[in-house]
């Protein structure tokens, strides 16, 4: 039976196991009050409590001064669990103790964001909404994984277009394709008989002993291609030779057809098959013209498994033979990294998603493998509270298999590192690891950021976000302050923004209609942006392969201010240190936050999927991991680079779309990510970015041993198109020539003068370019560095 509650939210509780009233009130969001009214008596409600006692950007770069990336993940995480082991001790003792009647249990500690996970009855949940330091309490709430998924449909297209991939996933024979049967020939999309993902296409006689033909054929416009590849997947069941069973082609409409390549003798297994339609035609004396077709052909006399054909992922695009990379991948330039030896090798991406297939033969040499726990001994070896996290973990089974039946996060992992070994080339850092990570909500989210900081990633990247009409709405404060630790820990994270650019007045009004945490700010400070605090996100939004306006993309800006001003029932006090980038309410004319950040392809690109395979992808879901993946090519080609600087390159590197400079649909542009590498052949750190009048700070600098730097200074920053950055007066500071290892530094004092408190000042380095082959013409320059000088 239901309980008789009468706690209400912001009134101060007298609970009979205290000696009496407490001196500060923690607020309970008002759906746990309901659930806790509601709840029958001793039943334990899932819910997390956040600390006020938060530790500071400033606080944790403080610690960091001169630390690499990796270095500050270690000392950020020793800061943050001592600092909460202290600050919530008193909230331990009183779960711990109810843990023992059977009246609680602990979850996760999010020491990361200063917060507990738990499950408690109602008397507990008032006892601690009475406990000094006690910010707030929520419930768990966790939604259908689509609601934080960002995936969206392929288009459905009424006619094929170039380049062409056809995966049969949608379980119907699409437009763009034409059937032709004879007798008993049939042709089925079909989930039977093992195809690579849910479906396939299969053609054979749908009687016995009966004889029939089928052919699919695709018409296409190649007028002025080259380089162009047939690709696709094919088995045979048993059939006999027959001179029909063949790819052919037509240039002129379908009104003849000549063979390029036979069908005949196939496994009867899965296996690749290629075709060079340059060396096809002209062998043939054929041309690429506006209907030009290409035919898969079938003839026997039996139904499968005696006879038939089966195809799945019909691709037809540059390239062809040992796998290229995918269109996508080639336009935001990866593949001139991997050529001079940049593909990620080193480097960790946390997948926080909804699982990985870690069988697949794209991914499964791809995978982080944990050097601190022994495979399959059933012990927690290193001590991290997660027994065997070999590969990742699975927070929402609590265990360390993070495979998954949702294909989402197989196809997220298959473009940041889908290495080709089944016949795609579909990642952007095919030399990087994943460490995958199975999430549903909020919760388990922040979890996985703090394990993510924990094992030491380089990069993260979620296709998860949290929308503004949630209930409850998301907790912002949370999202940003886990950011925070990230960029306090040299961490750089790339999210999906969301696909509700269109819904702007259903429910995703701006400036809320860009997702968590994608809404929080990005590591630099944009010349086009105006000043505000950082964290470690860069929010991505889409584009179509033509590079047109994915429309869907989340639309910006954002605001961080007074949540009230939105929403007057929001019922937690709020950090009023981050009303940094306001609005002023719906309809205000403040600039709030540019976003997004950046862009990538979607609707559609070919990743991985499960099963082996590969599909087609969309939303910002799927233009999210192609960032990720650029950004750990960039740290592995400048392991030095802080995420300030990997941020600067690709903002001011990208290829500018839409209004001129940054702007709140396509951000600075579509990602270039070997554009952003030069940007980081040499790269500049000031060790105080906030120096004092009279401080002494320094210039760390990182580039090409024995070359000398020349460090340019000066009080405004230009976006471009120029990689020099430096607007108006300027002023060369100094040279330094560079040790055997790449390094140097410079020395700086403020001036004592007290005009210039809050002043900015910009720096930028360059030097002369020693491979001119590799990297163009022109000068190696770096992106700026700004520091702001205090009181």
């Amino acid at each position: 039976m239901s309980r008789s509650f009468g706690f209400k939210v912001a009134v101060t509780l007298v609970v009979g196991a205290l000696a009496g009233p407490v001196s500060s009130q923690a607020t309970v969001h008002p759906l746990l009050v309901e659930r806790m009214a509601q709840a029958v008596a001793g039943e334990q409600l899932e819910a997390y409590l956040v600390m006020d006692d938060q530790m500071t950007l400033a606080e944790l770069e403080n610690h960091t001064i001169g630390l690499s990336s990796r270095e500050r993940r270690v000392v950020v995480a020793d800061l943050l669990k001592s600092h909460a082991a202290l600050s919530q001790a008193s909230v331990q003792a009183v779960l711990e103790a109810a843990a023992l009647a059977g009246r609680a249990e602990i979850r996760h500690t999010l020491w990361a964001g200063n917060a507990i996970v738990f499950a408690a009855d109602s008397d507990v949940l008032e006892q601690l909404a009475t406990l000094d330091g006690v910010d707030r309490i929520r419930p768990v709430v966790n939604l259908d994984a689509a609601e934080y998924q960002d995936v969206a449909p392929a288009p459905m297209l009424a006619s094929a277009s170039y380049p062409f991939f056809e995966d049969f996933e949608s379980g119907v024979l699409g437009s763009a394709w034409t059937v032709e049967t004879t007798g008993t020939g049939v042709v089925d999309v079909t989930s039977d008989q093992s195809p690579e993902g849910n479906f396939h296409v299969t053609m054979a006689s749908s009687l016995d002993s009966s004889e029939g033909t089928a052919t699919l054929t695709v018409s296409l416009d190649l007028v002025g291609q080259s380089d162009v590849g047939l690709r696709f997947l094919f088995k045979e069941f048993g059939d006999e030779d027959d001179p029909e069973d063949a790819v052919l082609l037509s240039d002129d409409g379908g009104n003849s057809w000549f063979e390029a390549l036979s069908l005949t003798s196939g496994s009867t297994n899965y296996a690749t098959r290629t075709l060079q339609l340059d060396d096809a035609i002209a062998n043939l004396g054929l041309s690429y013209t506006n209907d030009f077709r290409i035919r898969f052909s079938w003839s026997d006399n039996f139904t499968i498994p005696t006879d038939g054909f089966a195809f799945d992922n019909i691709e037809i695009a540059p390239g062809v033979g040992e796998p290229v990379p995918e269109l996508n991948i080639v336009k935001l330039q990866a593949p001139e990294l991997w050529n001079i030896g940049v593909t990620g090798d080193g480097i960790t991406i946390a997948n926080i998603d909804s699982g990985t297939d870690t069988t697949h033969p794209d991914l499964a040499n791809r995978l982080w493998t944990n050097p601190g726990e022994i495979p399959g001994n059933g012990i927690d070896d290193d001590s991290n509270g997660k027994i065997d996290d070999i590969v990742g973990w699975d927070f929402v089974d609590n265990e360390g298999n993070p495979d998954s039946f949702d294909p989402h996060g197989t196809q997220t992992a298959g473009l940041m590192v889908g290495d080709g070994t089944s016949g795609l080339m579909t990642g952007m850092a095919p030399g990087a690891r994943i460490a995958a990570m199975r999430i549903g909500g909020e919760t388990d989210y922040w979890a996985a950021q703090q394990y993510a900081l924990e094992i030491g990633v380089d990069v993260v990247s979620s296709s998860f976000s949290f929308k503004w009409p949630f209930a409850p709405k998301p907790d912002y404060a949370m999202h940003r302050q886990l950011c925070n630790v990230e960029l306090a820990a040299g961490i750089i994270h790339a999210n999906s923004i969301g696909n509700q650019g269109n819904l702007t007045a259903s429910g995703y009004p701006v400036p809320w209609n860009i997702s968590a945490p994608g809404n929080c700010p990005q590591p630099w400070g944009h010349p086009d942006a105006v000043a505000g605090g950082r964290s470690s996100v860069l929010g991505c939004a889409g584009i179509q392969i033509d590079d047109t306006l994915y429309t869907s993309s989340g639309q910006g800006p954002a605001a961080w201010e007074d949540v009230t001003l939105y929403d007057a029932a929001y019922p937690h006090a709020q950090n009023s240190a981050w009303f940094d980038y306001p609005m002023g309410g719906f309809g205000g004319a403040g600039p709030g936050l540019l976003k997004p950040d950046v862009c990538t392809y979607t609707n559609t690109v070919i990743t991985t999927t499960i099963g082996g395979g590969y599909s087609s992808f969309g939303g910002t879901s799927a233009a999210t991991p192609q960032l990720g993946g650029g950004l750990a090519l960039l740290r592995d080609h400048q392991p030095n680079a802080l995420p300030r600087h990997i941020a600067a390159a690709v903002e001011l590197a990208s290829v500018d779309l839409g209004p001129v400079g940054k702007d709140t649909r396509y951000g600075a542009g579509k990602l270039a990510v070997f554009d952003s590498a030069r940007r980081l052949l040499i790269v500049g750190a000031a060790d105080d970015l906030t120096p004092s009048i009279g401080a002494t700070f320094t210039l760390d600098i990182f580039a090409e041993p024995g070359s000398n730097v020349f460090a340019f200074y000066g009080p405004t920053l230009d976006a471009g198109p120029s990689d020099f950055n430096l607007g108006g007066t300027f002023f060369l500071l100094n040279s330094v020539t560079m040790d055997g290892a790449g390094m140097g530094s410079l020395s700086l004092t403020i001036p004592s003068i007290p005009a210039l408190v809050d002043a900015l000042v910009h720096f930028q380095f360059g030097s002369a370019n020693s491979d001119v082959l590799t990297w163009g013409p022109g000068p190696r320059l770096s992106v700026p560095e700004t520091i702001q000088i205090t009181n």
